[in-house]
């Protein structure tokens, strides 16, 4: 055995290739990795890893009766000692089964053994999996049944399966637990491993999840249609005081003002009260800068910048927020397609207005929109099924066709009726979820009707607390970042959860802002909301959690509101 591993079973460089039922192993290889160095992440706050020693396992494996390669990456801590004796496997994000070394170096730091797969969406390795090309077939540009069902869930399993087999034969004994660890479309494939796989984790940590898919992240794109089908693309500065006035108007209805709207109920009362009109004929100042396409790496800055330029926010400009907090409705304007924006969050992610220069003339800039690419190759290859359709004359009919496209076609594979959680319920597995109530990309209310379904079924949300328990945290965008106090270690409250029946009744999340003042909050699982006591408004003991009034939406009044509450409710 080589000296520089101590384990009792196979040396790395002798693993064999696993079987898996409904698949044939291609191959495999192992290696292992000395000093191995990784960046800190910080969309998913991870710190930087250095010195890390692992085996690394790379595997191919082909579906019966599919065209596909799917590859399977496995790293292993290289001691046995340094393992903590549990695996954890690892999700995607956008359009990609996984996200590799951006979320395994810290999981294999921190001991576990650690996997991500590709789902086959790579092709290879010749495809970027967020330009969604892989969900058509080259040959006749029918949709890849085989590839959207790898991520839609068979992938997981597969993963699960394999990584499973090498850490037995690597280490000797299999994990004693195994967890899975996503946010966004990692998220939705730890509810998609619940369902369908209810006893390959103990323990899943599903974030952000990008559950109901079809309607979901088609709604990523109403942002982009309003602003083009406007009488004018404002600047980003105008969308940018709208937030901060969105803010500053619905902080109180929490009860305490402290920069945050902290609470599912005042969330929900600011989308439907919050006026647009208040800012109409103010003027701000607008700084600008310009950017060019890159063709491979998206929008990226050019020496150009417009400042000081005064701007007057114009009725146009608080119709576009209107329909933005709003979200996507029917032409005639009354059935709602899925939610809007969630109030405060940053409206740049879906809503990005940038200035472009004229290649021919640098002096000559115009404003265009950029929108998250995720959605856009969603509805061109998913839901249209045409790579050459023109996104950008896309009107608010076609955008409503193409809304409908994404719900009729890909609900039967992606929506949430696959996602039937009762056999996980019985399993004795553990399903813990946090989400940011300032989530840029996707809207918390689609969480909430989603919970509250559950509880509808299942009896009550003490009877769903047994094995699924859901936070929010206030003022966090997607996955981490944003003004609000991140959780601080959701992984360690789900193991504890999961091995010592330690339920977690609160999150611990703390920041520290620019000015260097450190923010805590225990965060409430829901349907449970932070209520302001007395104290300093930046920590955490000056708040308690309490249990959410019956009638999630009192407040504001008129006939009006009424109507929005009722069409919020239908979704």
């Amino acid at each position: 055995m080589d000296s520089t591993q101590v384990n009792l079973g196979t040396p790395c460089g002798q693993l064999v290739a696993p079987s898996l039922p409904g698949a044939e192993v291609l191959g495999i290889s192992s290696v292992e990795v000395h000093n191995y160095s990784f960046p800190a992440v910080a969309i998913f706050n991870a710190p930087a890893v250095t010195n890390l020693d692992f085996c690394n396992v790379s595997l191919s494996l082909r579906h019966t009766g599919a065209d596909d390669t799917v590859y399977v990456d496995v790293w292993l801590p290289l001691q046995r000692e340094d393992w903590n004796g549990r695996y954890q496997a690892t999700g995607g994000g956008g359009l990609a089964a996984g996200m590799g070394p951006l979320i395994m170096s810290g999981q294999v730091a921190d001991g576990y053994a650690a996997s991500a797969t590709d789902g086959g969406l790579t092709k290879n390795g010749t495809v970027d999996p967020q330009s969604g090309r892989w969900a058509l077939r080259e040959e006749d540009g029918r949709p890849d049944d085989d590839l959207q069902l790898n991520l839609a869930w068979r992938s997981i399993h597969d993963m699960a399966v394999v990584s499973k087999d090498v850490i037995r034969q690597f280490y000797g004994a299999g994990p004693d637990y195994s967890y899975w660890n996503g946010c966004s479309q990692g998220g939705r494939q730890g509810y998609a491993a619940a369902a369908k796989y209810p006893r390959d984790f103990d323990g899943i940590l599903a974030v952000a999840p990008a559950i109901d898919l079809p309607s979901m992240v088609s709604s990523d794109y109403y942002p982009p249609v309003v602003l083009r089908n406007s009488a004018e693309i404002p600047p980003e500065c105008i969308l940018t005081e709208f937030q901060r006035a969105i803010v500053e108007a619905c902080d109180p209805l929490d009860g305490v003002s402290d920069g945050l709207i902290s609470t599912p109920e005042s969330l929900e009362r600011c989308s439907l009260e919050f006026d647009p009109d208040a800012l109409v004929g103010k003027t701000i100042a607008c700084d600008e800068d310009c950017v060019d396409r890159d063709p491979f790496a998206g929008w990226v800055k050019v020496p150009c910048r417009k400042t000081g330029e005064e701007v007057t926010i114009t009725s146009n400009h608080a119709d576009i927020v209107r329909k933005l907090l709003a979200g996507p409705h029917t032409a005639d304007g009354k059935s709602r397609l899925w939610y809007g924006m969630a109030p405060g969050a940053d409206f740049d992610a879906l809503a990005r207005v940038v200035v472009v220069t004229d290649p021919d003339d640098e002096n000559h800039t115009r404003r265009e929109v950029a929108p998250f690419v995720v959605a856009e190759n969603w509805l061109k290859y998913f839901a249209l099924r045409d790579p050459t359709y023109d996104m950008t004359e896309m009107t608010h009919d076609d955008y409503v066709h193409a809304h409908k496209m994404s719900v009729d076609r890909l609900t039967p594979l992606w929506g949430n009726r696959q996602l039937d959680l009762s056999e996980f319920s019985r399993s004795g597995g553990k399903l813990l979820t946090w989400f940011g109530l300032a989530d840029e990309y996707i809207t918390p209310f689609g969480m909430m009707r989603f919970r509250e379904g559950l509880q509808e079924t299942f009896g009550g949300p003490d009877a769903v607390d047994e094995w699924y328990r859901l936070f929010f945290a206030p003022g966090v965008g997607h996955c981490a970042g944003g003004v609000g106090p991140n959780p601080v270690d959701p992984l360690g409250a789900l193991v504890s959860w999961v091995e010592r029946n330690k339920a977690p009744d609160v999150l611990s999340a703390a920041k520290r802002t620019d000015e260097g003042v450190r923010v805590s909050r225990n965060l409430c699982r829901f349907p449970k909301k932070l209520v302001y006591k007395k104290g300093d408004v930046n920590d955490a003991s000056s708040f308690t959690c309490e249990e959410e009034k019956e009638e999630s939406l009192a407040g504001g009044g008129g006939d009006d509101n009424d109507d929005k509450r009722q069409r919020h409710e239908e979704l």
